[in-house]
């Protein structure tokens, strides 16, 4: 049976396939700057993507859903792996010892959805039966090495000032890695010629919200104790990572830590129950598929409140600024690039959020900066062969030494 799903499986990513090579050769590409093996490559992620995905469910299928088998179909089927060119830089892998980074769970007083989530949280992990909890990073080097490759690969400043990138991946908080995202979070790297933090944070729907941005948190917080000082600290991340630099910077301010370098977000996910028109302008474009907030299996409802039934109540919760950021109040932001595709379904809330970061700072509007790349899709910078992609790359290196 196995064996049967599988080739099923693989005549539909073939059919996918061989379809969208007869389209770009008879009708042209769909966009202007798309080579063949782009669209294609759109095309079957956009296939497997729609297989199995629940978008027809509703909440009367919740307590037919089993999300520990969710969980090990996401594990499987996770993005794939990619690698750092020897020429650009290395990695090691290394992991932060939760109760070796003590957080007073008074801090999180007043974060509204996130207060009970985080100190519930933050008592577990101080709790003996939890004490060998870890969060896996990996920390990688631009070529050539800032120093010895031992001194290199400590966590700790190589300089009284060194600055430093943390990274946090995307995936709809469901899916992705340090692994998955090594290729890009390495060239960005080596762009700013900044040693990378990328942290392993828990996903869903095993671990819902907040377990990410307690991880986030620990994280930054796990930096400062080895040395790094907040201001020399670059928060960056790409799609739900976006979203969660985002809530991060916001749960940073609440609790009192000065304010880090600056932000580079790249096709951020800064409203998790958005409905914009972009969603529907660019859906022939994008490689995402748009989830109705009805159906249980919306990675939104999987990421905050899985088997929750949906609701006035919960929709407001995940309006929070903490949940979806746009909602924020942006008052005296670190400077931030953000970057975003005009053909992806997130554009429009991308947009907002650049509006109203500018609309809460008139004074410092320099410092924020907006690229919006023509005929690019979500997080296109993962296309490594793009022009586009080196170019965004390219700029957000320029971006983060100039801060």
């Amino acid at each position: 049976m196995k064996i049967l799903k599988k080739a099923k499986f693989v005549a539909s990513i073939a059919r996918s396939a061989a379809k969208s090579t007869i389209s770009y050769c008879v009708k042209g590409p769909r966009c202007e700057r798309w080579p063949l093996k782009f669209q294609v490559l759109r095309d079957v992620i956009y296939s497997i993507s729609k297989i199995g995905n629940g978008a027809s469910m509703t909440d009367d299928d919740i307590d037919s859903i089993d999300f520990e088998q969710l969980a090990a179909s996401y594990k499987k089927h996770d993005l794939p792996d990619s690698e750092i060119p020897s020429h650009l830089g290395t990695y090691v892998s290394a992991s932060i010892k939760v109760t070796e980074v003590p957080i007073d769970p008074e801090l999180f007083v007043g974060t509204g959805p996130a207060e009970k989530g985080l100190i519930a949280l933050i008592k577990s992990d101080q709790d003996i039966a939890c004490s060998k909890r870890v969060i896996p990073y990996e920390l990688i080097a631009p070529t050539p090495l800032p120093g010895s490759a031992e001194l290199a690969a400590k966590c700790e400043p190589l300089t009284p000032n060194e600055r430093i990138i943390l990274y946090l991946h995307g995936g709809a908080y469901c899916l992705g890695s340090p692994t998955s995202h090594r290729g890009l979070t390495g060239r960005i790297a080596a762009q700013a010629g900044l040693r990378c933090f990328t942290i392993d944070y828990r996903l869903a729907p095993l671990h819902p919200y907040p377990a990410q941005l307690h991880d986030a948190y620990i994280s930054f917080c796990f930096l400062l104790q080895q040395g790094f000082r907040a201001e020399n600290i670059v928060l960056a991340g790409d799609s739900a990572g976006g979203n969660l630099v985002l809530a991060l910077t916001l749960l940073l301010k609440h609790t009192g830590i000065p304010r880090v370098r600056g932000l580079v977000l790249l096709s951020p996910w800064t409203d998790i129950i958005s409905q914009r028109p972009s969603i529907e302008r660019n859906k022939r474009f994008d490689y995402l598929v748009n989830m109705p907030m009805a159906s249980p299996m919306a990675r939104a409802r999987l990421f905050y409140a899985p088997g929750r039934r949906m609701s006035p109540e919960l929709m407001a919760e995940m309006a929070h600024p903490l949940v979806s950021p746009v909602n924020a109040d942006f008052s005296d932001f670190p400077p931030t690039l953000i970057q975003a595709g005009d053909k992806e379904l997130l554009l429009d809330e991308i947009s907002e959020l650049f509006h109203n970061i500018l609309a809460a700072n008139p004074d410092r509007q320099d410092t924020y900066t907006y690229e919006c790349y023509a005929d690019m899709i979500h997080v296109f910078h993962q296309f490594e062969s793009l022009p586009c992609s080196l170019e965004a790359i390219a700029r957000a290196g320029n971006f983060i030494k100039s801060l």
